[in-house]
């Protein structure tokens, strides 16, 4: 009996079978996941033509709703099986899309047999380890961290929409809006409270125009740091400098609803100015709160102004639940807290797909991924970017999503941008590092805490300012005072158990040669950023500086094998290893590594002492000129 009559593309030596719904390498299939498959199949018979990521999405997804994070590991599937690890078949174009290639061959012809390699697996791609691979190594986080962007990352719904910073040549009237105390006596009930907090302080916010300052609002990340402080909301207030403060509970009702009681106090006096219950959905009760509040201001409130104060970026409570516990676990900072984060808000779009604060909200949780070495540069990017742009497509007026994107075009080396605009640019700073121009960064960021002291992301950015500008001394002043800003345990204000300021701490101590305090701040960092490999391998790399090789090599031994088990390592932490241990080779071996993911970290260059001794091989400037810094 004769066999069918199938069709397959042929680019050699790769056979998509389209009859049987294949892959195939000199007859033996690869294997690939349904959707992955479709996808591939999609781009072959594009070949030669940029096909965005849109367009992929909605002719393998149909109507389903999902993120880019989906298109994303279809391509790694697709890498993995191709060994397409420098996009020779399938390339990637920055916020555009993808180009297939090579040039395919549309075939007709008998069914053939097909060999399934023995002990194929599919599995998320991982960079391969190489033939030198051994650890990671992390020196201090990277700046953009440092600087403008974790700004957002403490429930930053304050500065979600800030403007640039204005010459108040008048004293606007002025309020600070504490945490909402959750008393119900379920403290798994915190993301809401927390959660009214945020918008209320968004709202206050949106009285601000460009050019028209009417009201200072203190930002959330200073007013989280009194949550939990058994203090008088005068004594707060007079510490803040504001004229009001607004403070609040949330209690349970019979029926397990919320209602929530706020008041404000005049500091001036301490006296009770107003006071209201609202016993309404958060979705309702936070704008009933931001508007009646600031009609109490010495404010006059226009028709404008209630739009901004009442706004809803989804009329769905499933949506937005769901955004908010995205937002409770995207703050813990942890590995497991940002991975989580994620899988909220994706279940907040299925629910919701056009909820456009919740693809800002993925978008800035894709991003942190790359910035806390849980993925790749360049597919972090990628995704934020794209989470970024559908946002902004969704609501035009989502000021936090354009920041972002200028932040991601600094990631991604776009000096040129971040100069042009100067300091309101969020990537500026980071820019400023590259330049190695780290004292004026300083300098903008004392200014910054003259105005707002407290502000915990601020002070953790001046940590690692002070470091790329080597003021060893000052630096670690500027990390006890960071540790010693909130009252307990809290990773998301960068309190005492914040692996972030620990592992500063660790870096600065190893630049002066104070080895054993680095390893104590190492070790801490590793205990409290849940065994992460970035602190696990900035440990490693610590014992090699200072000899201790032999414990260095039990800590490679683990990450070799984490990294083995599909856990990501930054080529660049990889780099910082050889790099310690005098193997230079090795170490622009993973630096070109570097390169190829697009690493955020290559644009400290100029200024990180983590790159010092590589300084003199002449591979380091060619390196620095490939990615657009000045000699």
């Amino acid at each position: 009996m004769q066999k069918p009559e199938h069709r397959v593309y042929r680019f050699d030596p790769f056979t998509l079978d389209l009859t049987r719904g294949c892959l195939l390498r000199d007859g033996t299939e690869l294997k690939l996941r349904p959707k992955s498959y479709e996808v591939f199949k999609y781009l072959a018979e594009n070949s030669g033509r940029l096909v965005s990521k849109d367009e992929i999405i909605s002719s393998v997804w149909l109507e389903t709703a999902v993120t880019d994070d989906s298109l994303v590991q279809c391509l790694k599937d697709i890498r993995h099986a191709l060994a397409d690890d420098h996009q020779q078949i399938i390339r990637t174009v920055p916020r555009r899309g993808y180009i297939f290639e090579k040039d395919v061959i549309e075939e007709f012809g008998t069914v053939l047999p097909i060999e399934t390699a023995a002990g194929d697996e599919i599995v998320d791609e991982a960079p391969s380890a190489g033939p030198h691979a051994k650890a990671a190594m992390s020196g201090r986080r990277r700046a953009l961290i440092s600087v403008a962007a974790l700004v957002l990352l403490a429930g930053t719904a304050a500065f979600m929409f800030r403007k640039p910073v204005l010459a108040w040549f008048f004293k606007p009237p002025s309020i600070a809006v504490l945490p909402v105390i959750n008393a119900t006596g379920d403290g798994g009930l915190d993301y809401i409270s927390d959660g009214i907090t945020e918008s209320i302080i968004t709202s206050l916010t949106q009285l601000n125009e460009k050019g028209r300052p009417r009201l200072r609002v203190i930002s959330q990340n200073t007013a989280f740091i009194f949550k939990g402080k058994e203090l008088e909301p005068r004594s707060i207030g007079l510490q803040l400098g504001v004229d009001t403060i607004l403070t609040g509970k949330m209690l349970r009702q019979p029926d397990d609803s919320q209602v929530f009681k706020v008041e404000l106090v005049n500091v001036s006096d301490g006296s009770i100015m107003w006071l209201k219950q609202y016993a309404s959905h958060i979705l309702i009760a936070q704008n009933e709160i931001a508007k009646d509040v600031a009609e109490q201001l010495p404010l006059t409130i226009g028709a404008h102004d209630i739009e901004n104060l009442t706004r809803r970026y989804t009329q769905n409570a499933e949506a937005y639940d769901l955004y908010l516990k995205g937002r409770a676990a995207c703050l813990v900072q942890t590995p497991s807290g940002i991975a989580n984060s994620i899988g909220y808000y994706q279940r907040a779009i299925e629910v919701d797909p056009n909820f456009a604060l919740a693809y800002w909200a993925i978008g800035f949780s894709f991003w942190m991924e790359g910035a806390s070495d849980m993925r790749a540069d360049i597919d972090a990017n990628e995704l934020a970017a794209s989470s970024y742009q559908r946002a902004l497509n969704l609501d035009a007026n989502l000021t936090v999503a354009a920041e972002m994107l200028k932040m991601v075009q600094t990631s991604s080396w776009n000096w040129e941008a971040a100069a042009k605009e100067g300091p309101t640019n969020f990537g500026y700073g980071a820019y400023l590092i590259a330049m190695g121009r780290a004292e004026e960064q300083a300098a903008i960021e004392d200014r910054r805490l003259t105005v707002d002291p407290l502000h915990p992301v601020l002070n953790y950015g001046h940590c690692t300012t002070l470091f790329q500008a080597r003021r060893y001394d000052d630096a670690i002043a500027q990390c006890q005072k960071t540790l010693n800003l909130v009252p307990g345990p809290n990773r998301a204000y960068f309190g005492p158990e914040s692996p972030a300021v620990h592992r500063i701490l660790a870096n600065v101590y190893t630049q002066k040669g104070m080895f054993a305090e680095a390893i104590a701040e190492a070790q801490t960092a590793v205990t409290t950023s849940e065994n992460s490999t970035v602190s696990l391998a900035l440990l490693a790399s610590i014992y090699a500086r200072a000899g201790q090789t032999n414990e260095a090599g039990k800590i490679i031994d683990i990450l070799e094998e984490r990294m083995d088990k599909g856990e990501y390592a930054p080529p660049l932490n990889i780099a910082f290893i050889f790099a310690n241990l005098g193997d230079n080779d090795k170490a622009f071996y993973w630096l070109n590594r570097a390169f190829d993911e697009r690493e955020s970290r290559l644009g400290n260059m100029k200024s990180s002492p983590n790159f010092d001794p590589l300084r003199s091989d002449p591979r380091f400037a060619e390196l620095m000129k490939r990615v657009g810094l000045p000699a």
